[in-house]
């Protein structure tokens, strides 16, 4: 049986460890068929996977993409393999190739791109290349022969989610994602998905291109029945729910909730929601079955920027509001907030501010990710807009591995580095809780939390007062967070 790697790259300094998803779904799609290793490189080194893949030689080797530092691993892993084992194919997929397939195919080292939901794209291509036949025929693939580079035809369909197998979780180390998310005595998470995609128009979001605005769901039972298999078989009890919007329909979100009571789970976990799906009693009875914490996008504080700008739906009133609700609950709420957009104002960029601190003296126990700075996505309406405001995307592949969210690079901003001030500033300017009794007692949580503490006086000047001239303190805070960050 012929071999295929799969392969999780880093995505950058600080990151979350999460289970390869994509890839435990695209594994079991395709092992029937493909003896499937997957190596997640935030774990095992290059010259590992390299030892590997000499001893293995496998038919091909395929890679998560997203946009940002990830890519130059990508790209620095594939010319190492092509260059020593040039009949190996490399293929990429995710987000980033399906929004860049030409641009993608154009680097040396790349063979194909799988565009959009992959299980069937590269079972097609996998059976192509090892009967030898063409790949002109298999939708959601890009590659490139003698003649020049092709995109073939998108499907119109996606496949329905409750066909899938559940995904290869026998085919990771699942105790090493478990270590690195459980942060709490007795508590043993893992992320999943029970959903894909999200209907709502919000002109900055990959939604648009990637999923085609189509929402599409595992039945409830199916979704239970893998949530039992991970309790069961890996002792997890708590769950980050990854789709990208969980409670699209809420009858489905119920019925999940039922099910998980009904079969006797002592659980809990975590979604994704808009902030206009809190409703009292809607979160009780999702509570009653261990829902613990809600994760919002709530982008700006300013209503002009969401509804002319973002075309999110909601109002600050309304995340007011919903984070008030949240707190009578005691239910946690994560949420994430941008600058930057096009025709954003400086007075708007405070509002988003202003917003956030009203939020943490309404409810103190929020939590909130780093003020993020926009970037612009091809396949998104926002994206047009732009580029009329002057925004030159990068000519190629290896160009986009500088891009993150905590840069600037919008032409439209007259002091770009005051905004990566902010989001390099903002865990600071956020931090507002006391020690916590739960949080293991060692030289580097202290010396974080002493950090923390004198540092934020001087941090909260700067996001209270809208200051950013004279920044040697910003220089010297963000020094001694790496450190800290580092011990």
């Amino acid at each position: 049986m012929e071999r295929l790697f799969l392969v999780q790259p880093k995505n950058g300094l600080n990151e979350t460890i999460y289970v390869p998803l994509g890839l435990i779904s695209l594994a079991a799609y395709v092992r029937e068929e493909m003896a499937v290793r997957i190596v997640d490189l935030r774990f095992d080194s290059l010259e590992s996977l390299y030892c590997q893949i000499e001893k293995e030689r496998p038919l091909a080797v395929g890679f998560s993409m997203l946009t940002g530092s990830c890519i130059t691993q990508v790209v620095a892993a594939a010319k190492k393999v092509k260059s020593q084992f040039p009949e190996i194919k490399i293929i990429v997929g995710g987000i980033h190739p399906t929004f860049f397939p030409q641009q993608t195919l154009e680097n040396p080292y790349i063979d194909f791109v799988v565009m959009s939901e992959g299980e069937k794209t590269l079972l097609e291509l996998l059976r192509a290349l090892r009967e030898g036949k063409t790949t002109e025929g298999v939708e959601n693939l890009g590659w490139k022969d003698k003649n020049g580079i092709h995109i073939n035809s998108r499907s119109e369909k996606f496949l329905d989610l409750n066909t899938l197998p559940i995904p290869a979780w026998d085919l990771i180390d699942v105790e090493r994602y478990v270590q690195k998310l459980s942060h709490m005595p007795r508590q043993r998470v893992i992320d999943m998905y029970t959903s894909k995609g999200c209907p709502f128009p919000c002109s900055f979001c990959y939604n648009l291109n990637f999923n085609r605005r189509q929402w599409r769901a595992k039945s409830p039972e199916k979704a239970v029945d893998e949530i039992a298999m991970l309790n069961q078989r890996y002792g997890i009890n708590y769950f980050i729910i990854h789709d990208d919007n969980f409670v699209v329909d809420k009858r489905r979100a119920l019925a999940i909730a039922q099910l998980i009571r009904k079969r006797g789970f002592a659980i809990r976990y975590s979604i994704d929601a808009r902030i206009d799906y809190f409703e009292r009693n809607f979160l009780q009875e999702m509570q009653e079955s261990g829902l613990r914490e809600i994760r919002v996008g709530c982008e700006s504080g300013s209503n002009r920027v969401l509804a002319e700008v973002i075309q999110k739906g909601i109002t600050k009133e309304q995340t007011r509001a919903a984070i008030k609700l949240a707190h009578d609950l005691d239910l946690h709420v994560l949420l994430s907030f941008v600058i930057g957009w096009p025709t954003e104002t400086v007075a708007e960029r405070q509002e988003t501010i202003e917003l956030i601190l009203e939020l943490q003296k309404i409810n103190p126990h929020i939590n909130i990710y780093p003020l993020w700075v926009y970037i612009p996505y091809p396949g998104t309406t926002l994206f047009n807009r732009a580029v009329e405001l002057g925004f030159k995307q990068p000519t190629n592949l290896e160009a986009w591995g500088s891009y993150f969210w905590g840069k600037a690079h919008l032409p439209w901003l007259s002091a770009p580095r005051e905004y990566e001030m902010i989001h390099e500033l903002s865990t600071l300017a956020w931090h507002n809780r006391p020690w916590d009794s739960r949080t293991p007692v060692s030289l580097r949580n202290i010396a974080k939390f002493i950090f923390m503490k004198v540092s934020r006086p001087m941090v909260l000047f700067r996001f209270t007062h809208n200051f950013w001239k004279f920044p040697l303190d910003v220089r010297m805070i963000t020094g001694l967070k790496a450190r800290v960050s580092r011990q």
